[in-house]
């Protein structure tokens, strides 16, 4: 490691503890405000219950096959959303008459409900985790191509005659002076689709267990037979750690540097 990568190393040790204080610390709050309402609500596991059942499902793989299936699940699905959606988009921006066409139907589509899609999908493809899949995937795809479109249209004509004026054509175009203007705007329409994506995930893993991709749907069921709330309490524990994790490794990052890379940010101040 050379100097100047130590001195960095050192220098972003402090910038990531004050960016992971706050966490922390409401974390503790939430913790506290848990266990004083399982102390008023008989029904309700209070965090250390919740924690046992955590350990529980460590020692017998049960945490590990969920978080890994999520992943899978969740990454899979949203892969295809994404690619899909913003390829979309992007040739809704650049053909007015599609975009007048197709843009109400997707509005309309990223405002219906969720639970609308499920009992279609598992009438057409079975109570399968394809069906899961399916809408998953759809469910996500709407928020994405919207994104897309918004940020290729709000791109500065500034930008675009400047490279019209300097010969280039419409791939390079594309490729060296929207694409790189539009990337905020598109990344904010991915990290919404990934959390549309994420609902409908456990909305159609509640709305029917035999809808499970994951095992998120198993521990619902059983949770619903014996009314039993500690392991579906644990299991809520592990989706918000999944959802979390994503958010501060994957989107926050992204965003971060995309800001950095915009000189959007000033290295003397906290952010």
């Amino acid at each position: 490691m050379s100097p100047s990568d130590a001195r960095a190393t050192v220098a972003s040790s402090p910038r990531d503890l004050r960016r992971g204080l706050p966490i922390l610390v409401t974390g503790i709050i939430l913790l506290a405000l848990w266990a004083i309402a399982a102390v008023f609500a008989d029904a309700l596991p209070g965090p250390g219950e919740t924690g046992q059942e955590l350990w529980r499902m460590a020692g017998d793989g049960q945490l590990v096959s969920i978080f890994v299936r999520v992943t899978l699940f969740m990454g899979v699905c949203f892969s295809i959303a994404a690619v899909v959606g913003v390829l979309i988009g992007l040739v809704l921006s650049a053909r007015p008459a599609a975009d007048r066409g197709l843009s109400p139907y997707f509005a309309g589509l990223q405002g219906m409900p969720t639970g609308m899609w499920i009992p279609v999908a598992a009438i057409l493809l079975g109570t399968t985790p394809l069906s899961l899949a399916a809408v998953v995937t759809i469910g996500a795809m709407p928020a994405i191509v919207l994104g897309t479109r918004n940020a290729v249209r709000n791109v500065p004509p500034l930008l675009t005659r400047a490279g019209r004026t300097l010969g280039a054509d419409k791939r390079t175009m594309l490729r060296h002076v929207v694409f790189p203007a539009a990337l905020p705007g598109i990344t904010t329409g991915l990290e919404l689709g990934w959390s549309i994506a994420f609902r409908c995930l456990v909305a159609g893993e509640i709305f029917s267990g035999a809808l499970s991709g994951t095992g998120i749907g198993a521990v619902i069921q059983r949770s619903r037979e014996t009314g039993e709330l500690t392991e579906m309490m644990a299991t809520i524990m592990i989706v918000l750690a999944f959802t979390m994790l994503v958010d501060r490794l994957v989107f926050a990052r992204v965003q971060l540097r995309l800001r950095e890379s915009r000189g959007l940010i000033d290295a003397g101040l906290p952010h």
